[in-house]
């Protein structure tokens, strides 16, 4: 693991240099959320009300991390010849970089979306703990696995001019599904909605902060379909991680 740990302070350096991420990760976001539930906070909205329309929000910067972050950069380090390199650093093995930069924006993600639930503390000053275990229990369950399997995107055959406007655009289509249905209360919907890694953000959210609140109307399809979508994309990016393309598909490495 020391290997490992040698790649997340390496990429942390590069992440934690960057503004640009922290932009539309974060800041867009907080903006446009609280444009959108400053009104309804002022008339006295409960806390409860107002965290649920934060849902979408926090997809999207989990998913957005994971995109931008992991798999276009994985694309990117393959295409310029660092994915080999850092495999031959690492001795053969191709997982230890992944490994590294999963971490590094694992933790930059969880800073992001740490700051933007300051946005509620700040309103809700009674509520910081709640507000901080709902968001915390979130983001471990959702991005963990939402990171690892976003690792598949290395095995598309795409150039890098073009794989970061694919890439962009199903995210805010992923965003707009998820935005838009409605509760089916069916297991095997919820499921199919669920590989929208958008919509099991929403659907993590929802069930965490049921559970926080000691609500009983807590069901069992939620609880299945999130326990599988969570097993199937953290063993699919596991198992991918060992088998990542170090090799350019447009170029001599």
């Amino acid at each position: 693991m020391k290997i490992v740990y040698s790649y997340f302070k390496t990429f942390n350096k590069v992440i934690w240099s960057e503004k640009v991420p922290f932009f539309y990760t974060l800041i867009l976001p907080a903006i446009i959320f609280l444009m959108s539930n400053y009104g309804n906070i002022k008339n006295g909205a409960s806390l409860n009300q107002i965290m649920s329309t934060s849902s979408n929000y926090l997809g999207y910067m989990i998913v957005a991390t994971a995109v931008n972050g992991v798999a276009l950069q994985l694309i990117n380090f393959r295409e310029i010849g660092f994915l080999k390199t850092y495999t031959m650093i690492s001795g053969g093995e191709r997982k230890y970089s992944v490994w590294g930069l999963i971490c590094s924006e694992f933790l930059f993600g969880y800073v992001c979306v740490l700051i933007f639930s300051a946005c509620l503390m700040f309103f809700y000053p009674t509520q910081i703990v709640h507000i901080l275990v709902v968001y915390t229990l979130t983001y471990v369950i959702s991005a963990l696995p939402i990171m690892f399997v976003s690792i598949l995107a290395d095995l598309l055959p795409v150039r890098n001019n073009t794989s970061g406007t694919l890439g962009n655009l199903l995210l805010v289509v992923l965003l707009w599904v998820s935005a838009v249905r409605v509760d089916s209360h069916s297991l095997v919907q919820e499921f199919l909605f669920g590989l929208d890694p958008c919509d099991y953000v929403t659907q993590v959210f929802d069930l965490v902060n049921r559970f926080t609140s000691h609500a009983h109307n807590i069901y069992s399809y939620q609880v299945l379909a999130v326990t599988g979508i969570f097993l199937i994309f953290l063993v699919l990016g596991i198992v991918c991680s060992s088998r990542v393309r170090i090799n350019s598909e447009y170029m001599r490495n």
